[in-house]
């Protein structure tokens, strides 16, 4: 128990954060109070909501930051993404990492500090900065020993570079994408062209179209290679969540992928439903997708009464992005955990980019302050 004195020490520079964040006037009080809130969620999680080997990837991380910060550099992960992950995370000015509980507050601090950069430098508001808050994925991934909170602030801050036109850096820094989630780099970069090829103030917008064919044309003579990646990647999901081999029905031509893809978009945007639900935290999660569902469709509404072609993009890139997680995660939890960071830049990206392009902050009721 005494050991959980070492967390408390970790949750003091939060709290500290927050506070000279509010006492310098870059929040106002009612967030600083709901991120001083959220800054114990890790003490909730592990051993209270559920035993940490529910989520047993926390442990890889645990370990491996304790080596790097006692400098045993012999006993690292054998696996790259969780190997720069805790370089990553070892680096993190909290004090220490004695319990399981403890990189996620470090996770928290990131989390923190994005909400606070995105309330005054970017001037996010009203419901979608309410959903950044009090989006429950986020919350309960970000309070974990998890690197998943890495990911997602890398596509952030990535995603938002472009739109500023700032495009070296935006992918300087979706640089570490490709060593801790090969998968969201590739669908970083497939932002990237697509925001190229929608945007009307792009470079190549003028010529579109002709971009999409050389596009098209350098990625298909490596389609079907993609496609048996893919497969080979799907497969193994497929075993590893108590599939029967002889049951897999393969993807073996382009139409097969392109079926398939789009079949799987919504059920991945959605999976687990209410009634695929076996324990409560599935239950809550089928809950949490249904409010998705809704307020995304509300949020492209929305935004396509003042800009079709942002609502266009951010919506077909949305559904590229599900469609390719979609074809290969079966599991109900690894596809909310996989699936979160791409809600948070879909609503953070789409909001900035017409605030931006607009000055609409979309949504803004009640949240002025």
């Amino acid at each position: 128990m005494l050991l959980y004195l070492y967390d408390v020490a970790n949750l003091l520079p939060i709290l500290i954060v927050i506070f000279v964040s509010f006492r310098f006037g870059y929040i106002p009080m009612w967030l600083s109070f709901f991120l001083g809130v959220f800054a114990f969620t890790p003490f909730f999680l592990n051993y209270v909501l559920f035993a940490p080997g529910y989520m047993p990837d926390q442990w890889q991380y645990y370990y491996s930051v304790q080596n790097i910060r006692s400098f045993g550099l012999n006993d690292l992960s054998e696996s790259i993404p969780v190997e720069v992950s805790s370089w990553m995370l070892s680096f993190i000015p909290l004090p220490y990492v004695e319990t399981i509980l403890s990189l996620g507050f470090f996770n928290r601090l990131i989390v923190t500090l994005l909400t606070i950069w995105l309330y005054a430098s970017k001037n996010l508001r009203g419901w979608p900065l309410l959903f950044l808050i009090f989006y429950p994925s986020l919350l309960l991934y970000s309070s974990l020993s998890l690197r998943d909170t890495l990911v997602m602030v890398f596509m952030v801050l990535s995603v938002i570079l472009f739109i500023e036109n700032k495009k070296l850096s935006a992918i300087i820094i979706s640089l570490p994408l490709f060593f801790i989630k090969f998968q969201n780099f590739f669908l970083i970069i497939v932002f990237f062209l697509a925001h190229l090829y929608f945007s009307r103030d792009s470079i190549v917008y003028r010529y579109r179209h002709i971009f999409l064919l050389i596009v098209i044309a350098a990625i298909a003579p490596f389609l079907m290679t993609i496609i048996e990646i893919l497969d080979y990647s799907r497969l193994n999901m497929f075993i590893e969540d108590g599939g029967y081999r002889g049951s897999y029905v393969p993807m073996r031509t382009i139409e097969d992928f392109i079926i398939i893809a789009l079949q799987s978009a919504p059920y991945f945007l959605m999976k687990p439903l209410p009634w695929e639900a076996d324990s409560f935290l599935q239950l809550a999660q089928s809950f949490e997708n249904i409010f998705i569902f809704t307020f995304l469709g509300y949020m492209f509404l929305i935004t396509s009464r003042f800009d079709k072609q942002i609502a266009l993009k951010w919506f077909v890139y949305l559904i590229a992005a599900l469609s390719i997680y979609g074809l290969v995660v079966f599991n109900f939890g690894t596809a909310v955990r996989y699936k979160f960071p791409f809600i948070v830049i879909v609503i953070v990206g789409m909001t900035y980019e017409l605030y931006l392009k607009h000055g609409k902050l979309i949504l803004n009721k009640g949240t002025k302050a």
